[in-house]
């Protein structure tokens, strides 16, 4: 017994047996149990703390065990959390921190993190500190199956850690050393020019053509959905031949400005809108898409079709990348050249068309 405790507290037990306390090693054992008895610990779970706390003893140490054993103790009481909280109760509160962002955006952290916490009520459950880097990939990949909905529910995770740090709820971002998976690209072939000048002439048709304008930027300048959604009439210079996307607007948060094409230009022109207001009309997700299936796409339209096929003509009859790169809004030429360009089957002549009068 005595073998395992240490030297202040043989001290200590010579001191008490003096004076008339401890006479034996009976009483002697008895008092060690009584001083751990508020603690709940027993005293051969006192033992074994202590004899793994030494397994770790350098030899020819300058301390003895007693004071190894404390330095290990005041090292451990540095590092313990103070502040703990569950990932669950943290993601609403990290969701309440973003309500500056878009709505679209919100909307897309609430639907990730809300099927991340359903997949797996365990985890959610459990404390920032507690997780691990397998455990933060085993999460994500119980909820998100493709490879582009896992990265993106990574990005998701990744932000919320980065969060629980600021909270102090956590030391580390375990999400940063969990590998994004590797998404294999599918080819995507452009809409040719009969393909988009009926998508043009459906726009032009439906409603008194209030979707024509919305249509023909998506078509004709590549913009993003989403950006064009939320252009203003006022965003559009005819005389410069330009379209401003500003800020508030861009999905990048930069301000970039995308060049009118004569073809753009001659369907522009006709429009005589309030200068305040927007270039979509209100339901536009709901017309948009009757624009889609009518012109014969429904069930296999292909997300971003419409800036490949910008890009696609754009690098066929101008050949000039870096000024398509600043259309697009790109931060380098990479995106383009990988994903983004295919001119297989489209005609110097067609490219012309497309940007000269296509409709």
């Amino acid at each position: 017994m005595i073998i395992f405790l240490s030297n202040t507290y043989k001290v200590f037990l010579n001191f008490v047996i003096d004076i008339g306390i401890l006479n034996t090693m009976t009483d002697e054992t008895n008092f060690a149990q009584d001083l751990l008895a508020k603690s709940g610990i027993s005293l051969i779970d006192a033992v074994r703390l202590i004899l793994n706390a030494l397994d770790s003893f350098p030899q020819g140490s300058h301390l003895s065990p007693i004071q190894f054993c404390s330095k290990i103790i005041e090292t451990g009481k540095r590092h313990m959390r103070t502040k703990e909280m569950s990932v669950k109760d943290g993601f609403y509160l990290y969701l309440g921190s973003k309500s500056d962002l878009r709505q679209e955006s919100l909307q897309n952290i609430r639907y990730l993190g809300n099927r991340l916490l359903k997949s797996n009520p365990e985890f959610a459950n459990r404390n920032f500190s507690d997780l691990s880097v397998l455990e933060c990939q085993m999460w994500l990949s119980e909820g998100f199956r493709t490879p582009c909905q896992y990265n993106k529910a990574r990005t998701m995770l990744h932000g919320l850690f980065e969060f629980a740090m600021r909270m102090e709820w956590c030391e580390k971002n375990m999400v940063k050393l969990v590998q994004r998976r590797k998404v294999v690209e599918k080819e995507i072939l452009p809409l040719n020019i009969s393909e988009t000048r009926r998508l043009l002439k459906t726009s032009q048709t439906l409603k008194k053509g209030i979707c024509f304008p919305g249509t023909a930027i998506l078509t004709l300048a590549g913009i993003r959905p989403r950006e064009v959604m939320r252009l203003e009439w006022k965003d559009i210079d005819l005389a410069e031949g330009v379209i401003t996307i500003r800020s508030k607007c861009s999905k990048t948060g930069g301000t970039r400005q995308v060049e009118i094409s004569p073809a753009l230009k001659h369907i522009l022109e006709d429009r005589k809108p309030k200068i305040n207001s927007h270039v979509c009309p209100t339901d536009w997700k709901k017309y948009w898409r009757k624009i889609r299936d009518t012109s014969g796409f429904k069930g296999c339209w292909v997300q971003d079709v419409l800036r490949h096929t910008y890009a696609s003509f754009f690098a066929k009859h101008y050949r000039d990348l870096p000024r398509l790169q600043l259309n697009m809004g790109h931060r380098d030429l990479s995106l383009l050249r990988s994903r983004y360009i295919n001119m297989r089957g489209i005609s110097s002549a067609d490219a012309k068309i497309f940007f000269i009068r296509i409709f």
